[in-house]
Formats: C-alpha cells, structure tokens, sequence
C-alpha cells in the first residue's frame, strides 16, 4: 500500500512528540511539588491561568501562540518544545525494528525525565529505571566480557564515591546501572568517557556550583551514541 511507510512514521512522530510533552509535565510537577496526575489542566506558571486544550498540543500549541502566553504574553520556555521534537524525531527514526528497540526506546523517555529532575532538585527516581532495564535483560543478557566486567568495577567504585562524598550522586549509579542491561558494556564506556568530558567542560565554563548534574550528560551522550552506531 502506497504511503505505508511514510504514515507509520508520521503516526511514530506524532506519538514521539505526546510522549516528550508527557514526560516533560511529569518531571516538571514532581520537580515543583504538584501532584502528578490531576484532573485539571496545567497552569502558566506566571499569571496562573488554567491552559486552554490547544495550549497543550504539542509543538503546536506553542507555535499557535507565537511564543507567549496567550493570557500574558511572557515569552514561554522551548524546552518542552524542544524535548517534544527529540523524542518525536527518535520514535519516527526506530520504526523500522520498533520491537527490537523497545528497551532502548523507552530507556530514551526515562532518561529524559530523570535528566530533567535531576537539573531541576538533583533527584532521580530508581523505580523508572525498573521497566527499561527488565525488558532489555529479558531481551537480552549481557554477555560476560573485559568490558562488562571493567563496567561493573567502575560502577562499584562511583558507589562508594558517591556514598563517601558529596560529588556523585547515587542516582547517577542507578542510571548507569540501567545501562548495563540496554546496550553493549563496551558502547556503554564509550558513553560514560563523553558524558564525563562533556561535564567537565560544563564545569569549567558554568558558573561556580557546588555540584553539577551528571545525568543529563549520560542521557546526550547515551542518545548520540546509540543514535550514531544504530544501535537505534
């Protein structure tokens, strides 16, 4: 049938872009303290005002009101947009082995969320790191390799690092561990050798901040990876 291929991944993206402004929203009220799940719309957080249904579509609701608040026209932030995009653009890009690359699909939105919360109150939250990291061991166990095991070393010493010191958080432990189960150990050390170059350039050119948070550069690297390698 003609136009096949191009409508699953039209429907793929569109799916992608609800799923990015889904989890945004969670990670943004359990970032504030808001319950998660209500029955009410979200608010603009600067006059309040209860958001209109096309408010709330993604990517066009914003484009619909140019930028701005439609109630007070503050300029209105693009990361939701920009999540929304990502996470369209990489469910539209896996739809040709869509059953393959479900743990890592899903993996993608985990680590999205928990990046967020952990830039906004540095907390992560362990039991979203469950589902990714169970689907890819029941997919797939990691084979037993140098790499594997160098991992698995590296990751007892970030514990006690991060149990001894203020400077590496636990959560950045779990989430590596998640990894484990998800992509190959030697892709996984690839990833890890990023993201920590990547935050310590963020480090040096930030400002002055008593810690940084690390699982925003585990989830860019993970996704530049296993985007570029296709493993995706």
């Amino acid at each position: 049938m003609k136009g096949g291929p191009s409508m699953l991944t039209s429907s793929l993206f569109i799916i992608g872009l609800c799923l990015g402004s889904f989890v945004t929203c969670m990670a943004e009220r359990i970032s504030n303290g808001h319950i998660l799940i209500s029955t009410q719309r979200s608010r603009c957080p600067h006059c309040r005002h209860q958001l209109r249904f096309w408010q709330l579509i993604p990517l066009l609701g914003i484009l619909l009101q140019r930028g701005q608040c439609y109630d007070c026209r503050t300029p209105i932030s693009l990361r939701s947009s920009l999540i929304e995009l990502l996470c369209g653009s990489l469910l539209a890009s896996s739809s040709a082995s869509l059953s393959l690359t479900l743990p890592l699909l899903i993996g993608y939105l985990v680590l999205i969320f928990n990046s967020l919360t952990d830039y906004l109150t540095f907390e992560v939250y362990p039991l979203t790191l469950l589902l990714p990291a169970g689907l890819g061991l029941w997919q797939q166990r990691p084979p037993l390799t140098i790499s594997l095991y160098l991992v698995l070393a590296l990751l007892v010493g970030l514990y006690l690092l991060a149990r001894l010191t203020a400077t590496f958080g636990l959560g950045d432990v779990d989430v590596l561990l998640m990894l484990v189960f998800i992509i190959p150990a030697d892709t996984l050390l690839t990833c890890l050798a990023i993201a920590a170059v990547a935050a310590l350039v963020g480090f040096i050119i930030s400002a002055p901040r008593h810690r940084l948070p690390f699982v925003p550069f585990i989830s860019w690297s993970f996704i530049m990876v296993t985007q570029l390698t296709g493993l995706a």
